[in-house]
């Protein structure tokens, strides 16, 4: 049973003519509190004395309104009664126990309840501040104090209430009278709600982390976050929940959902709905009914967080990888541009990923830039984007990036024996958007192309557009077919895509065997990568497969030290890596802390609001029916029957 009960009711315009008896009723009938002067109620009087003085007033009665400007009766009932527009009436009541602990136990306490609240009835109901009217009297009941409020506005056809109207009238007496009560409460669920929200944001991260070493093993969330990072990159105006459009909107709320059967979350969230629940319990009975996680507006800011934290990565450069290591090169008809594995270029990157020899390796690169070698070009860029050449230097890397794909475009109308390769490097330009706008449209035929003449990087990219999504329709299946492709021609990266797909029988049926078989292929291929190019994105792929044994045996240590190594080279991933290994030794007991946190909150204010029930004391009730009917009323079926007044 609730603490506070306020019910409401609606007199219809014109329904109201013997109205004016039910105001006489409420202002005079047995138990009602009549105002009487300051001075008077300040002094210690003799009840004789007083009960006199009462006596003796003229047109004696318990009303009251916005001022302590006397009240005639009569004229008070002639104006509701003739009132053109509706009326509403409300009783709020408490328990005699909580009146007397709350210091509800008098008029004046309650006229002033009333007044702080004239306001917020207005809002409910929709009346303007200026128009509304009301008077009220206190009745000083055994059982349940309870004051009569009775409302209209000045103006006839304003005003209605609904539900949610009375609901929040309800919110505002019950939030003022159990203040205190209340205070405490709010306190500790807003305890749970930051803990929630944090904890939240840091199982986004780790899932994020996990998504990015390859140990992730949740295709659906998968899929989301990296539908979400492509609708983030191609939204417009701030990445804020509240201004992205409906569709992108949707697919957080996927991801949320999704977070919130995390079984920590899941605890957690139940025990604020929990502790929402008591502060209900002030007013209703009813147990409401809470959203999920998700469509939960106190709970927006963990939406943020994930697009906070999908913005931070980025996927893309594992989407177009690849790597070379022919002799053969590509030059243009003047000479002075080429693409070609020289001695020369293959130094300069033995200096940079070997070695972490920054300055030389700029160097080399840099005369190979002057001979003509584009490939130069986009790995200089590459180290500017990367901040291995300073931070303040990072926008340097657009200049390089747009040369390069000058560069390429200017090559390929007369390339001949690399002529795919040179337009899978053009596709994969537009396709990360390095020195252009990213375009997956333009992307995509440049890439079919290169594919259509059997370049497996392109086939690779190909069936990274068609599984994401990008620049087409998605479809798993031309993933698949894609991924295989580029696979049977040992591309190391579409190794690794074509078994995880086998492995969740994503656009093809499971196949856990063959997963195994092309998570070793992935790996023998990219340790071979590793010791003739071993960039910062290789060295990281192949130090998590290494430390989680994906494709081969597990070799922690080992794994450990090539990650480091891509550490150093700027990669944001093999960083986050290290940084979540360091926690991982407490990552147990912090999980153990949150469920003993989330069980002591549980213990230490789900408290029993039930089981207090007042006696029905049935002459009083009798009594009262049978003065209703001297005034012509009838019974109100609004009435709460414990309450009644």
């Amino acid at each position: 049973m609730p603490k506070l009960i306020v019910t409401s009711r609606y007199i219809k315009p014109n329904a109201h003519k013997s109205f004016g008896n039910y105001i006489k009723y409420i202002a005079t009938r047995e138990g009602v509190e009549k105002p009487v002067p300051k001075q008077m109620h300040q002094q210690e009087l003799d009840r004789e004395i007083f009960m006199n003085y009462l006596g003796s007033r003229p047109n004696s009665h318990g009303l009251f309104s916005e001022t302590d400007d006397p009240i005639v009766l009569d004229t008070v009932a002639k104006e509701v009664a003739n009132h053109s527009g509706a009326l509403w009436t409300h009783i709020v009541s408490l328990r005699r126990e909580d009146a007397e602990r709350m210091g509800y136990i008098d008029l004046y306490h309650w006229r002033d309840l009333v007044r702080r609240h004239i306001s917020d009835i207005a809002a409910a109901q929709k009346i303007a501040p200026e128009n509304i009217r009301w008077y009220a009297a206190f009745h000083n009941k055994e059982s349940n104090p309870h004051v009569h409020i009775v409302v209209y506005s000045d103006k006839p056809h304003e005003g209605y209430l609904t539900k949610d109207g009375i609901e929040k009238i309800r919110s505002a007496f019950a939030n003022d009278i159990y203040k205190d009560e209340l205070h405490n409460l709010y306190q500790q669920q807003t305890v749970v709600r930051d803990k929630l929200r944090s904890e939240a944001e840091s199982v986004m991260k780790n899932l994020l982390y996990e998504l990015q070493n390859g140990s992730f093993d949740n295709p659906q969330l998968e899929h989301l976050v990296l539908k979400l990072q492509t609708q983030l990159r191609n939204s417009k105006g701030k990445k804020i929940y509240g201004y992205l459009q409906p569709n992108v909107k949707k697919t957080v709320d996927q991801i949320v959902s999704l977070l919130a059967q995390n079984p920590v979350l899941k605890k957690m969230y139940g025990e604020w709905c929990a502790l929402e629940q008591q502060k209900y319990e002030t007013y209703t009975g009813a147990v409401q009914k809470f959203p999920p996680l998700e469509e939960n507006k106190v709970f927006k800011p963990i939406k943020n967080a994930v697009i906070r934290a999908v913005l931070d990565m980025d996927f893309s450069t594992e989407m177009f990888a690849e790597y070379d290591e022919d002799e053969i090169g590509e030059a243009g008809p003047d000479k002075n541009l080429y693409i070609k594995w020289t001695a020369e270029y293959k130094s300069a990157c033995f200096e940079l990923y070997k070695n972490q020899d920054i300055p030389k390796a700029f160097e080399l690169f840099q005369s190979e830039i002057e001979k003509g070698n584009i490939l130069a070009v986009f790995d200089i860029g590459k180290m500017y984007r990367n901040g291995l050449l300073g931070d303040e230097n990072i926008p340097k890397s657009n200049e390089y990036f747009q040369k390069a794909l000058q560069d390429f475009l200017a090559l390929e109308p007369t390339a001949k024996r690399l002529k795919d390769y040179v337009r899978y490097r053009i596709g994969k330009m537009f396709a990360l958007g390095y020195g252009t706008e990213q375009d997956y449209s333009r992307a995509f035929t440049w890439f079919e192309k290169s594919a259509t003449a059997g370049n497996k990087f392109a086939q690779y990219s190909l069936g990274s557009l068609y599984f994401y999504g990008n620049g087409v329709a998605q479809d798993y299946g031309k993933a698949f077919e894609y991924y295989k492709l580029s696979a049977n021609q040992d591309n190391a990266y579409a190794c690794y895509e074509t078994a995880k797909m086998l492995r969740d029988g994503i656009g093809i049926e499971k196949n856990t065997k063959q997963a195994e078989e092309y998570f070793q292929k992935a790996y023998n291929g990219f340790q071979k990568i590793a010791d003739e190019n071993p960039d910062d994105k290789i060295l990281y792929r192949l130090g998590v497969m290494t430390f989680n044994g994906i494709g081969c045996d597990e070799d922690r240590e080992r794994g450990v030290e090539l990650i480091q190594q891509s550490a150093e080279l700027g990669n944001e991933y093999a960083k986050m890596f290290l940084v979540n290994m360091e926690r991982s030794t407490v990552q147990s007991a912090v999980t153990s802390l949150l469920l003993k946190f989330g069980r002591l909150i549980f213990d230490d204010y789900n408290h029993s609001l039930h089981g207090q029930r007042l006696r029905t004391e049935h002459k009083l009730k009798a009594a009262i029916r049978r003065k209703k009917q001297a005034f012509g009323l009838k019974e109100n079926p609004l009435e709460n029957p414990q309450f009644k007044a």
